[in-house]
C-alpha cells in the first residue's frame, strides 16, 4: 500500500498542487544559479567536453573531447555537475535533460538551446534532475513556449521563476536514493523490449531481404548477375535497367490535392495521416505534381534511408519525389519499393554519392534508371509481395504490442516520478 505523509498543505501553485505540510515551493533561481555566467578561465590548447544537442537525452550526455581553439561561438558553457535542459519543442517535452558527466578541465560546451543549472547547497543535482522530469513542471513549461512555426522555446522567466518542491536534505537523498533504484529497474526493462523490437526489425528485413533477391523456394538454381550490389539471382530471373521498366510522371497538380509524403519507413502517404506539425509549408504550389494512388514514389534526397514506397493516396507533392509508373507488363510495384529500400538499407544508394554532405544522397530517376535490378516472372512477383505482407503482418502486430507495453511502463515511470518528486508518494 502507499505510504502518505502524515499532513499536506496548498503549495500555492496550480501545476504543483498539495505538498507535504514541512516542504516547501520556492523558485528554481532560489535553489539552482540559472545560466550562471562563464568561471573558467582557459588557454586554447586546453580540451573540454562538446556536446551537440543530439548527444544529449534523458539521463544521457555524450560529450566529445575537443579542444578550446576548435569551439564555435555560440555554444552554451556549463561544469560538470550542472543540469542541461533542452528549451526549443520537442525536446523540452521529450524530458532532454541530463547532468553533466566527469569532463577535461570540468568544463563542456553544448547547443546553445539549453538551460543550465547550477544546483545551490540546499538542493541535490539529481532531485533537481528529477523535478524536472515531473509531467506538470513539464507541461507548466511548455505553456510559455513562445516562437513561430515548428521551433518553439521555453521563456527564460519560467526558467527562474518556475516554483518547485524542495523537501528538506536529508529526505531528497532518501528520494533520489528510491528514483534511482526503481527507474534503473524500470529502464532495464524498457531496454529489454526495445531490444525485442529491433531484432523483430532485423528479422522482418532479413525476411524482405532473402525473398526479393531470392524467391520463395530455397533449392532454386542460382546464377551470377552484373548487379553491383546483388552477386547472384534465381537463374529463371531476368536483369533489366531501371529505364526500361518505369517511366517517370510529371502531372501537374488537380483540384482539393493534398500533400503527400514519402516517409523513410516507406510508407507514402497523405501526410496529415502521419502527423500535422514540425513541417514547412510551401507558398507556392505550381511546381508541385500530381501523384496518385499505386504510383511507386522515391524521394531522392531520402532514398538511401528507405524512402521509396507505393502511394496508399491521390495527392500532391514536391519535385523532391520521382512518381513513377510500369513502362512495360509484369511490373509490380510493391516488388521495386521492396528492391529501392533494399538499395537504401544495404548502402547501394549512399555509395553512389561520395562528393555531397554526409549522409545524404541524390537519387534522381536519372540515376535510378541507370541500374541494374532483379526481375522476377509477373507472378513471382506477386507470389513475393504476398508472402512479405503476410510475414510483415505478423512481426508488425508483435512490434505494435511490445511499442504499447513500452509506453504503459514509460507512463508508469513518469507518474512515479511525479507523485514522488511532489511528496505524493512517501519513500522515507
Amino acid at each position: 500500500m502507499t505510504q502518505r505523509y502524515d499532513t499536506y498543505k496548498d503549495s500555492g501553485v496550480q501545476w504543483l498542487g498539495e505538498i507535504p505540510g514541512h516542504w516547501k515551493a520556492i523558485p528554481v533561481r532560489r535553489i539552482a544559479q540559472v545560466n550562471p555566467s562563464k568561471k573558467k578561465e582557459l588557454s586554447p590548447d586546453d580540451y573540454v567536453g562538446y556536446a551537440p544537442m543530439e548527444r544529449i537525452r534523458c539521463d544521457q550526455m555524450i560529450p566529445t573531447r575537443i579542444k578550446v581553439s576548435q569551439l564555435t561561438s555560440g555554444l552554451t558553457y556549463c561544469e560538470q555537475g550542472d543540469i542541461v535542459l533542452a528549451k526549443v519543442t520537442p525536446c523540452f517535452e521529450n524530458g532532454n535533460l541530463a547532468i553533466v558527466p566527469k569532463v577535461e578541465n570540468g568544463c563542456c560546451y553544448a547547443s546553445s538551446e539549453l538551460f543550465v543549472f547550477r544546483p545551490k547547497t540546499n538542493v541535490l543535482d539529481r532531485f533537481l534532475f528529477y523535478t524536472f522530469l515531473n509531467r506538470s513542471f513539464i507541461d507548466a513549461g511548455a505553456s510559455t513556449m513562445r516562437g513561430t512555426g515548428g521551433l518553439k522555446r521555453v521563456t527564460t522567466e519560467f526558467a527562474n521563476t518556475a516554483a518547485t518542491p524542495l523537501p528538506p536534505l536529508s529526505e531528497q537523498h532518501s528520494i533520489v536514493s528510491y528514483l534511482d533504484d526503481k527507474c534503473g529497474k524500470i529502464d532495464k526493462m524498457l531496454e529489454g523490449k526495445q531490444k525485442q523490437i529491433e531484432l523483430l526489425a532485423e528479422m522482418k528485413q532479413r525476411i524482405i531481404a532473402d525473398a526479393v533477391t531470392h524467391g520463395l523456394n530455397p533449392d532454386v538454381k542460382m546464377k551470377a548477375t552484373n548487379i553491383p550490389w546483388l552477386p547472384e539471382i534465381p537463374e529463371h530471373w531476368d536483369v533489366k535497367r531501371g529505364k526500361n521498366l518505369f517511366n517517370k510522371e510529371q502531372r501537374p497538380i488537380e483540384e482539393g490535392d493534398e500533400i503527400v509524403t514519402c516517409f523513410r519507413d516507406g510508407e507514402v502517404t497523405l501526410r496529415k495521416k502521419r502527423r500535422t506539425t514540425g513541417f514547412t509549408e510551401a507558398t507556392d504550389y505550381s511546381h508541385y505534381q500530381h501523384i496518385c494512388k499505386g504510383d511507386l514514389v522515391i524521394h531522392q534526397m531520402d532514398a538511401f534511408a528507405g524512402s521509396s514506397g507505393v502511394s496508399d493516396s491521390d495527392g500532391m507533392g514536391t519535385p523532391v519525389l520521382s512518381v513513377c509508373t510500369a513502362r512495360i507488363e509484369g511490373v509490380n510495384h510493391y516488388y521495386f519499393a521492396y528492391i529501392l529500400r533494399l538499395m537504401g538499407k544495404n548502402n547501394f544508394i549512399l555509395s553512389l554519392y561520395r562528393g555531397i554532405r554526409e549522409r545524404s544522397s541524390d537519387f534522381r530517376f536519372e540515376t535510378f534508371a541507370k541500374q541494374y535490378l532483379p526481375v522476377p516472372p509477373a507472378i513471382e512477383q506477386e507470389q513475393i509481395v504476398k508472402f512479405i505482407h503476410e510475414r510483415s503482418s505478423k512481426i508488425d502486430a508483435l512490434t505494435s504490442k511490445l511499442q504499447q507495453e513500452i509506453e504503459s511502463i514509460k507512463e508508469y515511470k513518469q507518474r512515479l516520478i511525479s507523485d514522488v518528486v511532489t511528496g505524493q508518494i512517501k519513500v522515507c
